[in-house]
């Protein structure tokens, strides 16, 4: 069976297709899926390149994103020939903490980073990690949904949205209907606004634009080096704008006195500072990762006097991954791809996301 891996760390030049031995038979409840599609995440980018904490076993098999078929099933939730999509995380089952979400617990693992990853010709999976592909979405763009919309979706939703006293009638911002889809409500939607989204050209900071316009929001600005990467959003209503000396007081001025309910961020250092300063009061800080720098200064006196919230976040839990994926096929969410390689020559797609010449996700496809 092929693989998509690396036997060494320190440059995307080591990522090569490998043969590994295909999965044995199925147990109870598990599938056999094939390949359909899978994308690159930046992630995969600092994998490959080595991180101090991973035990690396080699070969590592890269990747988090799979898009495969069922071709044969021991599930009664899957039968041969459903899409499916696959979870991005896991556990090793030494944390018993059930009454916490798969990414708080202390064996959570990441799919392609701290454990194998999926980009390979066959995966077997237990059904729970499971969910089928949203049927509007060709293989693919649906195999560009998983690590991405997660990570976004527990950023808007779980972190975003969850403050009582945005929701004074005590109904929450997001609601059942009666078909068991989500709506949103207009009045509080007002009460977040404006939104700010930094790194329009990622993949997760895509996917949170996609949910934050899927659940009505209007005034939403974003942020980039490229004024070409914007165009596609500012012709959705984003208001774009370009990173600079000049991009706190252009923030300030288009967000007004009420300055930024919501920032989510994965830039980390450079921007930091700024951000607490571009916050209203209540404001929320939310933030994924740390690509210019881990190290940022803040003045606590920010915090407790303007009663600011200062969010981390990690992917998300399987019920997350599942209502996400759920929310996408309901609104017919669109993943932006910008290119597809073929899985047999992966490091062409892997030097294009070193490079950062894309606008939307890398995809392999079978």
């Amino acid at each position: 069976m092929k693989v998509v891996g690396f036997n060494q760390t320190g440059s995307v030049s080591n990522i090569e297709v490998l043969e590994s031995p295909a999965p044995g038979k199925l147990k109870e409840g598990e599938v056999r899926l094939k390949f359909l599609s899978g994308s690159l995440n930046h992630l995969d980018l600092w994998v490959i390149k080595g991180l101090p904490h991973i035990k690396y076993q080699f070969p590592h098999i890269a990747g988090s994103d799979f898009c495969g078929k069922v071709v044969e099933s021991r599930s009664e939730k899957f039968k041969i020939g459903d899409r499916v999509l696959v979870y991005p995380g896991g556990s090793s089952g030494t944390d018993a903490r059930e009454y916490l979400p798969e990414n708080l617990r202390d064996d959570f693992l990441i799919r392609g980073e701290n454990s194998p990853g999926v980009l390979r010709e066959e995966l077997v999976e237990p059904e729970k990690y499971l969910t089928k592909a949203p049927e509007h979405l060709t293989d693919e763009r649906a195999g560009a949904i998983p690590l991405a919309f997660l990570t976004a979706w527990q950023m808007v939703v779980e972190k975003g949205f969850s403050q009582p006293n945005y929701d004074l009638s005590g109904r929450g911002l997001i609601n059942q209907t009666p078909t068991g889809g989500l709506k949103t409500s207009a009045t509080i939607l007002e009460r977040i606004e404006p939104v700010l989204v930094h790194a329009a050209v990622s993949g997760v900071s895509q996917a949170i634009l996609e949910l934050l316009l899927s659940f009505g929001f209007k005034k939403i600005a974003a942020t980039s080096r490229s004024e070409e990467k914007l165009e596609i959003w500012k012709k959705r209503g984003v208001q774009g704008f370009i990173s600079g000396p000049n991009l706190e007081t252009e923030l300030k001025t288009w967000a007004g006195k009420t300055r930024f309910g919501l920032i989510f961020d994965h830039v980390g250092e450079v921007y930091f500072e700024m951000n607490i300063r571009l916050l209203r009061k209540g404001g929320k800080f939310i933030t994924c990762g740390s690509t210019s720098g881990f190290k940022a200064a803040l003045d606590l006196r920010h915090v407790f006097f303007r009663q600011l919230q200062l969010l981390g976040s990690t992917m998300g839990s399987v019920q997350q991954f599942k209502t996400m994926v759920n929310w996408v096929a309901e609104r017919k969410i669109v993943p932006l791809v910008s290119h597809t390689f073929p899985f047999d020559n992966p490091k062409p797609a892997y030097e294009l996301m070193e490079a950062g010449r894309q606008n939307g996700k890398i995809v392999l496809t079978a």
